[in-house]
């Protein structure tokens, strides 16, 4: 036990930094509008699977027409080329 208990004056600012950034990284975890907690939900919400589909076009209305019909979601379109 003795181990444990500082000796120094670096010894216990080093011990209660540690103390500090134990009690963040806990209030961060518990708090469900932290950072960290909305990173672990887009990791989990990532891993479910794909949720987009790869269309392959051959008119140019037929690329109108889906990106009109999803309005208000967010959209990329992907110019690929052989050469």
């Amino acid at each position: 036990m003795s181990r444990l208990v500082p000796k120094t004056r670096a010894g216990w600012l080093t011990a209660a930094l540690l103390v500090v950034l134990l009690l963040v990284a806990v209030y961060q975890i518990g708090n469900p509008h932290s950072y960290v907690s909305e990173a672990v939900a887009r990791l989990r919400e990532a891993n479910s699977g794909p949720s987009a589909s790869l269309t392959d076009l051959s008119r140019v209305d037929q690329l109108k027409d889906a990106f009109n019909r999803d309005a208000g979601h967010p959209r990329v379109i992907l110019l690929l080329s052989p050469t």
